[in-house]
């Protein structure tokens, strides 16, 4: 993939919106490619992470394993979409298990080289910052509704069963 059609890749992604093309030359140079196949697991849960996927083609699907052991799909991501953000801001273990749907090509973006990224360019690496926070922010969100639905799911049958 030629420079030109990673910046393009990275410019076309809602997660890099409106960073400057110098900014976008730069992430696009320090990306690399990765392919992967339909149904090979891309990252897996508990995996320590290092990266950020940006989706150049193809679709995957986001699976959390429950107590049981049984896979659950949370999300489907394609072309533009962004996965394993949260490793671009410390060494955490991978929340979820991404599988590719499809044969898939992804721009793959690593902390250490998003950290100098953001240091040579403040600007840019404030905003992608903010759009991790904001993402963060959402998902803690949905995460307190769920638990308040959980909670009363609860409740209701406690109280069904007195």
């Amino acid at each position: 993939m030629s420079a030109p059609e990673r910046r393009a890749a990275l410019a076309a992604c809602p997660f890099f919106e409106g960073l400057s093309g110098e900014a976008l030359d730069e992430l696009a140079a320090g990306s690399s490619l990765v392919r992967a196949r339909a149904g090979e697991t891309v990252i897996r849960e508990g995996e320590e992470g290092d990266c950020l996927y940006v989706i150049v083609e193809g679709r995957v699907r986001t699976e959390k394993r429950t107590p049981a052991g049984d896979s659950w799909t949370v999300r489907f991501h394609q072309k533009g979409g962004v996965f394993g953000e949260l490793s671009l801001l410390d060494r955490v273990l991978r929340s979820a298990t991404v599988v590719a749907e499809n044969d898939c090509r992804f721009l793959v973006i690593e902390r250490e080289r998003f950290h100098g990224f953001g240091d040579r360019h403040p600007a840019a690496g404030l905003v992608v910052t903010r759009r991790l926070a904001e993402r963060l922010a959402a998902r803690l969100r949905r995460a307190n509704e769920d638990m308040v639905t959980l909670f009363s799911a609860l409740v209701h049958e406690v109280e069904r069963r007195l």
